[in-house]
């Protein structure tokens, strides 16, 4: 079963942080792609996307992985492993 989460930018700017719990299957790798948005809804080329894995055990514990960046239509893709007792974090960042 295939799930589909999107936040709009004007929710990303008001709420600050969005949190969106999903179930994932268990395969070893993780492939999540997404878009981001300008703050009214135009999808944004060249923004940062930089991928966090955080620790449930001891949540001060932040690992970054590294950064991609979204395409021309704003859309990103990134292979990721499935790590048991670990959080992906995203943060998009708008590009200069």
């Amino acid at each position: 079963m295939l799930s589909k989460l999107c936040f709009t930018g004007c929710q990303l700017i008001c709420s600050g942080v969005v949190t969106a719990d999903m179930n994932l299957n268990c395969d070893s790798y993780l492939f999540l792609t997404g878009t981001v948005y300008t703050p009214t809804g135009k999808p944004l080329p060249n923004a940062a996307v930089e991928i966090r894995i955080l620790d449930d055990a001891d949540p001060s514990l932040v690992f970054r992985v590294g950064v991609t960046f979204s395409l021309s239509d704003g859309t990103y893709g990134v292979s990721l492993p499935r790590i048991p007792g670990r959080q992906y974090q995203l943060l998009a960042f708008s590009p200069l």
